[in-house]
Parts: structure tokens; sequence; C-alpha cells
């Protein structure tokens, strides 16, 4: 793997002195991936990089602009003839086991060199210009993988668009049928986490000059203004997204469409790899906080259906019966749960009066595959 031109460069020094410098292999561009990985296999199988005579193992001023190649290179100490640390070429030899693989541009050479052994300034460009092609590479990669994919993911966009609009039906449903119940839910999912919750009065002094007065629970207060109250409680009730003020997710289901587009829409017909490098970075960029976002925007809209899909069922019955029925309760209903040919609902019924809240088939399917790279 070392083959190739020789130089001595009279821009730097051997440490020892009186003794010929090192030989190295000049490196006039950025070396290639295959090369530093060659290179970093082999710091890591002999734990002596002083002999790979590819890398610049003579002095070298701790002034000299680098970049990093592979960052964070740990050496095995017990491997090493002497059980020393590492050379470096920029410091006092022997004092490192981890370090990182460089460039010098201006030098045309590589070396592996200690993290903290250069110039503090150097050091800290270096780091940054680090960070900013690593998060390239990064940025790269994951758009390499993921606009394959926004075809397939559009076609099961597609594919939810009736699921979404059927779960909107129910949802609305429950928030307009009985728009009293749906308020009374949305303030126990709000104050008491979904606990269903009832407070009674047991001592309140206050009551001759207030009779609107209603107590938290426990007690509050000394004296005359004393309230001691308890607590009645029903069980937390599931699918508290059915009383969310507003839910629609076939808006979601849009706007997560409208984001693949806006990414992928110019890529059709061509090569991901040079629709990528025919980006700039601000582009880049973007794209990938975009496609991000509609990975995590595509598991809030599952588990948010799947939540709805669980706001009608027995249990839930029993608990809002139990607690519409109470007597501390002023808004009284008698519910029930029934699987008819309309699908599973829940009725609420006080007098003649019954308000049926069907949750419909759509539940049922909702196990989709999301493409993800293998």
């Amino acid at each position: 793997m070392d083959n190739g031109n020789r130089a001595v460069s009279s821009t730097v020094k051997r440490k020892s002195s009186g003794q010929r410098p090192l030989p190295w292999r000049p490196f006039r561009d950025r070396p290639s991936g295959i090369w530093i990985d060659e290179t970093v296999t082999r710091i890591k199988e002999t734990a002596q990089p002083e002999l790979i005579d590819s890398l610049f193992r003579n002095q070298i001023s701790k002034h000299s602009r680098f970049n990093v190649l592979r960052h964070l290179i740990t050496v095995d100490g017990k491997k090493r003839p002497e059980g020393d640390s590492c050379p470096c070429p920029m410091c006092t030899p022997n004092r490192f086991l981890t370090g990182s693989l460089v460039w010098f541009p201006d030098l045309q050479c590589c070396a592996f060199i200690g993290n903290c052994c250069a110039d503090d300034d150097v050091l800290a460009e270096a780091q940054k210009e680090w960070k900013r092609r690593e998060k390239k590479r990064f940025e790269e990669d994951y758009l390499l993988d993921a606009l394959p994919l926004v075809g397939q993911k559009l076609e099961i966009l597609e594919m939810l668009k009736p699921i979404a609009h059927d779960a909107v039906r129910t949802y609305r449903r429950v928030r307009n049928t009985l728009p009293q119940v749906h308020e009374q839910l949305r303030r126990m999912k709000q104050h008491h986490g979904g606990q269903l919750t009832l407070t009674e009065i047991l001592r309140d002094e206050s009551r001759e000059k207030n009779d609107d007065y209603f107590g938290p629970a426990g007690f509050k207060g000394r004296g005359k203004d004393g309230v001691e109250t308890r607590d009645h409680t029903f069980g937390t009730f599931s699918g508290q997204i059915a009383v969310h003020k507003d839910y629609n997710p076939a808006k979601e289901l849009e706007t997560i469409h409208r984001s693949l587009v806006s990414v992928a829409s110019n890529s059709y017909g061509q090569e991901p790899l040079d629709f990528i490098c025919a980006m700039t970075d601000k582009q880049r960029h973007a794209a990938v906080v975009i496609l991000q976002s509609v990975e995590d925007s595509i598991v809030k809209f599952k588990a948010r259906l799947q939540d709805l899909a669980l706001f009608i069922t027995p249990e839930n019955a029993d608990k809002f019966n139990r607690y519409f029925t109470h007597e501390l309760n002023s808004l009284y209903f008698r519910v029930d749960y029934t699987n008819g040919g309309d699908g599973p609902a829940l009725k609420f019924k006080r007098g003649a009066s019954i308000y049926s809240m069907v949750r419909g088939s759509w539940a049922g399917k909702l196990e989709f595959e999301w493409p993800k790279k293998g």
C-alpha cells in the first residue's frame, strides 16, 4: 500500500539531529477513502504507526495547518514492543495512544498525531473543518439512502388517505355529537392526566359567603375558611387524542405528502448521487431536516390513529358509565359498548335519547409498513 514517490522536504526537519529525514509518500490532494481505511486498519493492527512509511514521521511545526481524515483512533499499548505510547511528529515522542490521522495540505503529507499536540488555533480550525466535512458526509449518505424510497412512501400515503378521512369523521362525531361530554373529558385529560375524577366537598365553612365555591381535593385553609374534600376516581380513560380540541389526521397526511414532494420533485429521472451533488450546502441540509421530520411525523400519525381507536372500547364504556352516572356528576349519561353492523360504538343514553360514537373499519387498517433501508 506504500508504493509511490518518496520525497524529502526541506521545510521540515528530522527530530533526531544528525540523522537523515525518514521518507514519506506525498499527497498533493486529500487522500482517498480507500487509503484512509487501509492506513487506519494498519495502525490498529500493528500499533506502530512509526513503521508506516507512507506517513510523515519527521518533525512538524505545531502551527502547521491540517485536515482531520479520521478522528479518535486508539492504539492498543499492549501490542507495542516496549509497551510505550506512540511517537508524535508534532510534539515530544511517545506520549499518546489515541490520535488522529491527518493531512497537511501545505506540506502535502499525512501523519498520525496526538489529539492535543497542535497549536490551539490550528486545532480549532481542524476540528471545525472536520465537523463540517462529517456533517456533509452524514447528509449525503442519508439522502442516498432516503431518496430512492420516496416513491414507495408516496404510494403508501395515497393508500392512507381514505383511512385518515374516515378517522376524521370518527373524531368529529365524538367531538360534535356531545360537546359537553367532549369538554368534560378534555378537562379530565388536562387537569388529571385522563383520570376520571369527581370531587366531593365534605366541609366548607365558606359556603355561607360563597355558594358557588368548589374546592380542590384535600384540606385547604384554616378556621372559618377551611375546606375539606374527597376525590372519587373511576380509572384513566384511553384514546385521549379523541378529546383534543382539534385533531385532523387527513391534514397531517397532506403535510407529510407535501414535505416529501418538496424534496424529491426535482430528483425524478436523475440518479440520486447526481441530484445530491448538485445541491448547495443549504439545500442539502434542508432536505435532510425535512425528510427526518417526515419520519417523525409518520410515526406520530400512526400512533395517534391507534390512540383514537382505543377511545371506543368496552373498558372505556365501563369507566364512562360509572363516571357519568355518579350522583356527583351534573352531566348524566348511561354509556354502553356495542359492536354491531356499523362496527364498535359507544352509546351515550339519557332518557329516550341515544347518541352513538362509531369507530369505523379504518381502525383495522393501521399496520402498514413504512419503507426503510434494509
